[in-house]
């Protein structure tokens, strides 16, 4: 697939509802992607999934590390097959219900320091003070759901 193959079904997803906001912060128009590594006790076989996030909390999810989270530009970067279904495996609405699943703090707002985003970021993916392995599956379920709606097809099948 080429490059433009690529940007297309990442525009797609972008245009979701759940996507037009930053996965960390209520930042509109997210322009960068967060590819989350599967983290300990996730279920056999789980995959990379992705977050849209904005230049602001881009920016700590990079310092987090590639074993944790690797950040790329959805303008500026170029993608990979893999990296794509990354995104399409996620979205923020399903990687939000695994990782905010015992969230019992206020996100940050779209102003707030570094540090705050930073703080909030590393709880939420590293630390993982509020995820939840077992979202894992009414997140699954939830997506089954969504693409079983009545509608005649997915919305990324279009994009394919």
């Amino acid at each position: 697939m080429s490059q433009a193959d690529f940007k297309r079904r990442l525009k797609a997803l972008m245009l979701r509802p759940e996507n037009q906001v930053c996965s960390d912060c209520p930042e509109r128009q997210p322009r960068w992607a967060s590819l989350i590594v599967p983290p300990p006790g996730a279920p056999p076989g789980s995959l990379p999934m992705g977050a849209f996030c904005c230049l602001e909390c881009s920016g700590s999810h990079r310092r987090l590390g590639v074993h944790i989270s690797f950040v790329r530009s959805v303008n500026l970067d170029q993608w990979k097959e893999k990296e794509v279904l990354a995104m399409e495996n996620g979205g923020n609405q399903k990687v939000n219900l695994i990782f905010e699943a015992h969230l019992n703090v206020a996100k940050p707002t779209n102003t707030a320091t570094g540090p705050i985003r930073e703080r909030f970021i590393r709880d939420k993916y590293e630390r993982r003070k509020f995820y939840d392995p077992n979202a894992f599956a009414l997140a699954s379920e939830m997506e089954s759901n969504n693409n079983n709606s009545g509608h005649g097809s997915s919305a990324s099948e279009g994009d394919k």
